[in-house]
């Protein structure tokens, strides 16, 4: 329960609430910086109350409470209304000049931000400032969406008739899922685009720029191999398969993914000739990130020339950059109720009878994963010299985000607030956390290791020395190019079982499980993507250390 008190619409109950908010604040453990921001706010909300106030008679409610570790000040008034520009308007001085104005509206930003909304209804204003916004909060609501999305599909597919749980699936939760990722398809290629432009737009010293995307990519690959070869002695530990299971290989389930991976060839050469796109319309229609990625780095490169002469240009990138931000921003809010209906759907459709056929694949690959993850925390403190209790400490909630998502594009805007938070520059993280949402997918290597080898035991085929590198190759190139298609990985899966005598229907074993092993992949992903930009951040001094420990 909050803390509540009653003003008067009198001028001088303005210094009283002041003086409430402070000591409800104070005792939340607020910092005193904060304090002072949020108290600079209210001081100027509670003389607009009073100034509208229609009846001098009539009170105003002030309220400081919160859950989940938030803390906001809740204010109802009754009066005419007004809005947030009018609180802006109130700090700029009417005579000075232009300059000073700009300043102070800088100024107002960082205050008000996102933390101060105003509403008015049935004649009353009702206004709520942020005082705190708690790192727990999204990360508990999207824990119990998690398991209540479970615990309903689960609930349906056992006791409802499966044609009316396969409709509610159908009906409901598939729409709602698929709206929210074609508007996260829709925002994600700009964001990519803006971000990493944008980036690049800023740095002034492009030698610099160069020698931080070399040692960026170059950090990638050598994960990757590292991920290749985790994935290789995985299996090696527990050599799971059984030849029994080829006969459970059906056709029909794997034909509509085979269809997808039609017409793609694994070639190095393919994957380099397509980074440079015909036309600048197609990457964004087909999301193909390798190609965006070249045309950010190439617009980024150019406005960062022209700068001087064209310093509009520049600026034009940086409103495209926040405003694709916020839009992403507004589409994350949402992420609880899109992980509910995703469990739901995915515990619907799921054959429960292949989950006792392959069972084993499963953990064995969140082994392999783990075991990366580890991998990366070793990378962090031997080559960063950081603490890595201290990155996880800060980074989880990016980790949560790409584990329930199992997107690293999705799981982008989480990834750039954790950064963020880690004390990394942003001259560093919004050039390599998109770069690495698309060529760094660790995981998935080793995914398609261990998913590789299984098949291979099924259908006894005799993992040689050339077989093993064949796979090696093969997996690193579909990781940087891997085809941009739902599902792409289970695409990759079925364009690499045949380098190596495997079927590609084998795929059929694991499409019902695949979304499940889809969310610890890609929770590798994002966390291999933070460590390097941590690493490389540190060795460029890009990174706030004492923001990192603290």
């Amino acid at each position: 329960m909050g803390k509540k008190i009653y003003l008067t619409s009198e001028i001088g109950s303005v210094e009283k609430g002041i003086e409430f908010i402070r000591k409800a604040l104070e005792e939340k453990k607020i910092p005193s910086k904060k304090i002072t921001k949020t108290l600079l706010t209210a001081e100027e909300v509670l003389a607009k109350l009073v100034a509208n106030a229609t009846d001098k008679e009539s009170q105003i409610s002030v309220e400081v409470g919160g859950l989940l570790g938030n803390v906001e000040i809740n204010f109802k008034g009754k009066g005419e209304p007004f809005s947030a520009i009018d609180i802006e308007k109130q700090y700029l001085f009417e005579q000075s000049g232009e300059d000073a104005n700009i300043a102070l509206r800088n100024l107002m930003d960082r205050v008000l931000g996102d933390h101060l909304e105003i509403k008015n209804s049935g004649g009353y204003n009702v206004i709520s400032i942020k005082a705190k916004k708690s790192n727990y909060s999204g990360l508990v609501c999207t824990l119990i969406a998690l398991f209540l999305g479970i615990f309903a599909g689960y609930l349906m597919k056992i006791y409802l008739p499966g044609e009316l749980a396969k409709a509610i699936s159908t009906n409901l939760f598939v729409p709602i899922y698929t709206i929210f990722m074609n508007a996260l398809k829709m925002i994600v290629a700009p964001l990519v685009f803006c971000s990493i432009a944008a980036s690049i737009a800023k740095f002034g010293d492009l030698k610099a720029l160069g020698r931080i995307a070399v040692r960026i990519i170059a950090a990638y690959l050598c994960t990757s191999v590292i991920a290749i070869c985790v994935g290789f002695f995985t299996y090696q530990m527990m050599p799971i398969g059984d030849p029994s299971m080829a006969a459970a290989v059906s056709e029909e389930a794997a034909a509509s993914t085979l269809a997808k991976g039609e017409g793609v060839v694994i070639s190095i050469k393919d994957t380099l000739v397509g980074i440079v796109p015909s036309d600048i319309i197609t990457p964004f229609q087909k999301s193909d990130m390798l190609q965006i990625i070249f045309m950010a780095v190439l617009v980024g490169i150019t406005v960062s020339a022209i700068s001087r002469k064209y310093p509009l240009a520049q600026e034009a990138l940086s409103i495209l950059d926040a405003l694709t931000a916020k839009i992403t921003t507004g589409l994350v809010t949402y992420i609880p109720l899109i992980v509910f209906v995703s469990m739901a759907k995915m515990m619907i459709s799921m054959n429960l009878g292949s989950l006792v056929n392959v069972a084993l694949w499963v953990p064995v690959i969140y082994i392999g994963d783990l075991i990366m993850i580890v991998i990366y925390l070793l990378i962090l403190g031997i080559f960063g010299g950081l603490n890595p209790l201290m990155f996880l400490s800060k980074y989880y909630p990016a980790m949560f985000s790409a584990f329930t998502l199992a997107s690293s594009n999705a799981a982008l805007p989480s990834s750039i607030r954790q950064c963020n938070a880690l004390g990394v520059s942003q001259k560093v993280y919004s050039f390599s956390l998109p770069m690495g949402a698309t060529i760094n997918m660790d995981g998935s290597c080793i995914s398609l290791m261990i998913s590789s080898l299984f098949f291979a035991k099924i259908f006894n085929i005799p993992v040689t020395t050339g077989v093993i590198l064949s796979l090696f190759i093969a997996t690193m190139v579909l990781s940087v190019g891997s085809p941009g298609v739902p599902g792409g990985n289970l695409v990759c899966i079925a364009l690499l079982a045949p380098q190596i005598g495997v079927p590609a229907e084998a795929i059929s074993l694991i499409m019902g499980l695949y979304p499940i092993v889809g969310m610890m992949q890609t929770c590798a992903n994002v966390t291999g993507d933070a460590v390097v930009t941590t690493i490389v951040a540190k060795h460029e001094k890009l990174l706030d250390v004492a923001k990192f420990n603290s």
